[in-house]
């Protein structure tokens, strides 16, 4: 009740502010059409009223006085005309025209000027010009304003009608666009309430992609899928880590009591410090791998990226493991099918292609048999940077690939063989972190692990 008490709130303002926008950009409109009218009608009077006394004086100019009252007589004679026309004497009184007497106010400087006078037995408002007619008579030529009244109101009249349908409509279209916009809004409260409540996998309806608020469903829903796999990962991760730590912790303890008991012999006491001394650096190093992937994830160490030569990379990582391969008699091999460079970050990108290798050499490198080898290699697939781990051993099932790239996924689900689950989601995490992807592939027999980021232009 409350969320749509809001919503209605919103909407009347909307609704509001619309039709006010409207009234006032009307009203504005109206006020300088109105203001216009009047001026050109005015206008238009007042040149009429000028052409009437040209008129005059030219019948004046060639025919004297007697011509002069013969033209107003003739002109204010017309029934229902608008013209008003007076001739009279120095005192007021009326020689010739359609008004009974002068009025008062009416200057004889032949300025436009409006004053009030009795016509038909009505008080009008008339507009005219006046002057002095061989210094002894006044003459008075005007017009009805009455007309102009009438179309005032009538244009005012229109006017309020257009501002009422104009306010309407504007109202109208905006409850309807309100309408639209709200259920949008609405379908995300919705969902954010759901997720809040704890239904991590409600999602926003998408009712039309191709707009703006489709488009916006699309990058939220995305934003929550998100959200949703750290959650389900957060929640993974701390059931797997409590179940690892158990063992190693133990294991750890066990070896504590029994380097402190005075009874073993020393060597025995010896050899259990130095068991739990290699326990500790386990723990250590699962810490460390748990704290890399937050770095990454969080993105800080994108500050401090640098152009790389993959291939020179790749080939110091080799170099550094050949020792070791050599030691458990397997043959590790590096080629550069190409030198792309990349932007990275040198550290988190060796330790990438180290962990691969030290996956393989775990897993996949059967020791001292034919066929114990891991190929190391380097390519470009179009704008990609290909780095390739591949060995010949057991392989992962198609089917147990995606846990094997989880945090604390083991295929070994006992936990009976040594490591802590964290190698290639690690090295997944590190690839994501420089905009590629990691991809497990079936090497026939074995696995090859192929990792791509983007490369920067030759």
């Amino acid at each position: 009740m409350e969320r749509r008490r809001r919503f209605v709130t919103l909407s009347a303002r909307v609704i509001a502010l619309s039709a006010l926008m409207t009234l006032g950009i009307i009203g504005i409109a109206f006020t300088l059409t109105y203001v216009s009218a009047q001026r050109i009608f005015e206008y238009e009077t007042a040149a009429a009223v000028e052409d009437e006394l040209q008129g005059l004086k030219e019948r004046f100019a060639e025919g004297g006085l007697l011509e002069l009252v013969q033209a107003v007589e003739q002109r204010s004679g017309v029934e229902g005309t608008e013209a008003v026309y007076l001739l009279a004497t120095p005192a007021g009184q009326r020689i010739a025209g359609n008004l009974s007497e002068w009025p008062s106010g009416a200057p004889l400087t032949g300025r436009w000027t409006r004053v009030r006078v009795e016509r038909g037995g009505q008080s009008v408002n008339i507009g005219a010009r006046a002057f002095k007619v061989e210094n002894r008579l006044a003459l008075l030529v005007g017009r009805d304003l009455r007309a102009q009244r009438r179309f005032s109101a009538a244009l005012a009249q229109s006017g309020a009608l257009a501002m009422l349908a104009a306010i309407l409509l504007a109202s109208a279209a905006a409850y309807l666009l309100n309408r639209v916009v709200m259920r949008r809004i609405g379908d995300i409260d919705g969902t954010a309430r759901a997720i809040v409540a704890g239904d991590l996998t409600r999602r926003i309806p998408l009712r039309d992609g191709s707009d703006e608020f489709g488009r916006l469903a699309a990058t939220l829903n995305g934003m929550l899928e998100r959200i949703e796999m750290l959650v389900v990962e957060l929640r993974t991760v701390t059931d797997s880590l409590a179940h690892d730590l158990r063992t190693p912790l133990t294991r750890l303890k066990t070896q504590i009591q029994r380097g402190a008991d005075a009874e073993l012999p020393a060597s025995a006491r010896k050899d259990a410090l130095g068991s739990a001394a290699d326990e500790a650096d386990r723990l250590l190093a699962s810490f460390s791998a748990m704290i890399d992937m937050a770095r990454a994830e969080a993105g800080g160490p994108r500050e401090q990226f640098t152009v790389i030569d993959l291939a020179a990379l790749v080939s110091d990582v080799w170099e550094l493991h050949q020792p070791l391969a050599d030691d458990m008699g397997v043959g590790l091999t590096f080629e550069a099918g190409a030198t792309p460079k990349i932007r990275g970050h040198e550290q988190f990108l060796a330790q990438l292609v180290s962990n691969l290798v030290d996956n393989a050499l775990k897993h996949g490198a059967r020791r001292g048999q034919p066929g114990a080898e891991i190929d190391m290699r380097v390519d470009v697939e179009g704008d990609m940077a290909v780095v390739s781990v591949a060995d010949h051993g057991p392989g992962i099932p198609a089917d147990q690939r995606e846990l094997a790239l989880k945090r604390f996924g083991r295929l070994d689900e006992a936990r009976t063989t040594s490591g802590s689950g964290l190698g290639l989601s690690l090295a997944a995490t590190l690839a994501r972190m420089h905009g590629g992807e990691l991809l497990l592939e079936d090497n026939a027999p074995g696995l090859k692990v192929r990792v791509k980021i983007p490369r920067l232009p030759a």
